[in-house]
């Protein structure tokens, strides 16, 4: 069987497609690649503690006390999309848990020059939400969901919510969010009924299930080593049943993931690989943290404070330029280095 991939750091792959790089984005980096995605993190609260995120007994209040309020980023987010951000994506911790996401996303959704605007999230909340978000501004959704079974499920987010979960991914379909996408990490105890299972819910559904490597983080030491399994492992499991997959990308990809679709099926199988092949070479990303510092790689060192510029917009602008340079070629994650990334919970992966 070939491989997904060609595995190797820093391997491209020749036949996809760069991302969507308008020729008007002013966001370039040292390397060339066109900046047009961010991802904005507007909390770094979350009320499941999975065990690839946070440590059993993470505790901390839940509100927004210092985080950008929905003008913060408005501002912020605004001057990225006018110097040629196109697409952003809302994610946490769990951005539902903030009171004021509708607001936020009012603001985000009416920016001029805004083509795309996204949410990442557990589901907890969706059920209630999914109809007011479309309505806000979102247009798609990705939601957390590593298994179908109970008992699995609270073993992976200690908590007992896979029935709200699964109503928000109910709702996103009836609320019209195209595509809804379900993220799976994978572990290296995760039960192969629990792959079959979501993979079976693109046989009859519109959903588009994604497989992801799991990345470490000081958070997650407790489960490395031994806990990498490959998509290509993935892939071969869902060959071996239904035989070989069809390629499913759109003509032009907008992110890392490589999407398949069973013959005959409603939905897509999507896999996204950071350990097994890096996609950094065309990498066309910025990460916004709540707290309003600028993220140039989710494995970076370091993070660059930008809410003190936020009543000065071509200071702001100026800073961005000035930090762009420091955007690395690729992460070091194949050599054990995570940057100072403690937790996904930060930044929303």
């Amino acid at each position: 069987m070939p491989t997904l991939y060609q595995i190797g750091r820093g391997v491209p792959d020749r036949d996809i497609p760069a991302p969507t790089a308008n020729a008007d984005s002013r966001l370039v980096d040292a390397f060339g690649r066109r900046l047009t995605y961010l991802r904005v993190s507007v909390t770094d609260r979350c009320n499941l503690r999975c065990l690839y995120c946070l440590p059993a007994d993470a505790d901390f209040p839940f509100g927004d006390r210092d985080f950008l309020s929905p003008v913060d980023l408005e501002r912020l987010v605004g001057t990225l999309v006018d110097l040629g951000i196109r697409r952003v994506r809302l994610t946490g911790g769990e951005p539902l848990v903030r009171k004021d996401i509708l607001d936020i996303v009012r603001r985000l959704g009416a920016l001029p020059g805004l083509e795309d605007l996204a949410l990442s999230t557990n589901g907890t909340e969706l059920a209630r939400l999914a109809t007011p978000l479309r309505e806000a501004g979102i247009s798609r959704v990705n939601v957390s969901i590593d298994t179908l079974d109970g008992k699995r499920f609270h073993q992976i987010t200690r908590r007992d919510d896979l029935e709200k979960v699964w109503q928000g991914v109910e709702a996103a379909l009836e609320a019209g969010l195209d595509p809804v996408k379900l993220n799976s990490v994978l572990m290296s105890d995760h039960e192969p009924e629990d792959i079959d299972r979501l993979v079976d819910l693109t046989l009859e559904r519109p959903l588009a299930v994604r497989f992801i490597e799991m990345m470490p983080t000081a958070s997650n030491e407790h489960l490395q080593p031994g806990a990498f399994r490959s998509c290509e492992w993935v892939r071969e499991r869902i060959e071996k049943r239904y035989g070989p997959m069809q390629s499913a990308d759109p003509p032009v990809r907008t992110g890392p993931a490589k999407s398949f679709r069973i013959p005959g099926a409603r939905g897509t199988v999507g896999f996204i690989t950071p350990l097994s092949h890096t996609f950094c070479h065309d990498c066309n990303r910025l990460r916004v943290t709540a707290r309003g510092e600028l993220r140039l790689c989710l494995f970076a060192d370091r993070t660059y404070p930008l809410r003190h510029l936020l009543g000065d917009k071509p200071a702001l602008e100026q800073e961005i330029f000035r930090v762009l340079a420091d955007k690395p070629a690729e992460h070091m994650l194949t050599e054990g280095n995570y940057g100072n990334l403690a937790s996904f919970m930060e930044i929303g992966g």
